[in-house]
């Protein structure tokens, strides 16, 4: 073999060779191919086959299984709840598999929580010693999303018909103010730029393999991760408060 060959041989052997995952060499790796590590994992389980069924909710979601919560007007628009302490809770029979909740912010971005703590447990109060054991509660942040305000139709649609120049002048002032209290100042665009959109968020929770891990109960709240009503002191909110509109809930189907 000639030495440009062998020296081409040689980068190729150092080449595989080269790792750039960085571990302690004390470390214990374990092995899928190494019997006396996968006896820590257990006996092989059966996968879990089930059939699913929709319960669909829809505003102003008045059920016997629903309670709502904290909630600040119900219109057009939907229910509005307030961020973070308002709430939508729904009991199933039914195992729960997941959630899919429509709905948008009176700001942008908003956020959807959906959470299934058991009878007396919270994130602080968690079950310990679960295998797989699941935080209970999903957060899906960055919903873009955001309901007609005041100031969208303003900026959008043809302006009212007038009866002086003086009510002309307060309509264009309050958009002025609309607009610098929204952008904080005009430093950054804030939910103005956000546009009229609806946000679909699902989440999947609960393992119903596992019978102490099931869901039959969920707590739905949100938020808007921008001012509601800024430059009124009165009334500033933050974060804004968040519109719910339908909740899908997948369960678990009882076998015939």
């Amino acid at each position: 073999m000639s030495s440009k060959e062998d020296k081409k041989e040689r980068n190729e052997e150092e080449f595989e060779a080269v790792s750039y995952t960085l571990f302690p060499e004390q470390i214990k790796v374990c092995s899928s191919e190494k019997a006396k590590d996968v006896e820590q994992l257990g006996e092989l389980r059966e996968v879990e086959i089930f059939e699913t069924e929709h319960h669909v909710y829809t505003v102003p979601f008045r059920y016997k299984n629903v309670e709502v919560d904290k909630w600040l007007e119900y219109n057009d628009k939907g229910i509005e709840l307030a961020a973070d302490t308002g709430s939508i809770t729904i009991t199933e029979e039914r195992p729960i598999i997941s959630v899919t909740i429509v709905g948008s912010g009176c700001s942008s971005p908003g956020y959807n929580i959906v959470e299934w703590w058991d009878s007396g447990e919270n994130i602080h109060k968690m079950k310990k010693n679960k295998a797989g054991q699941l935080i209970k509660r999903q957060r899906i942040d960055n919903l873009k999303g955001q309901h007609n305000a005041w100031v969208q139709s303003a900026l959008t649609q043809e302006p009212p018909e007038f009866k002086s120049i003086e009510e002309a002048k307060g309509y264009l002032e309050r958009i002025r103010k609309t607009v610098y209290w929204m952008t904080s100042g005009y430093y950054m665009p804030g939910s103005l730029m956000s546009g009229l959109y609806e946000n679909t968020a699902c989440f999947r929770i609960g393992d119903t393999s596992r019978p102490e891990h099931t869901a039959y109960k969920i707590v739905i709240k949100g938020g808007s991760l921008d001012y509601e009503d800024p430059g009124y002191p009165a009334a500033a909110r933050y974060p804004a408060e968040y519109t719910f509109r339908l909740i899908d809930v997948v369960v678990k189907k009882s076998v015939s």
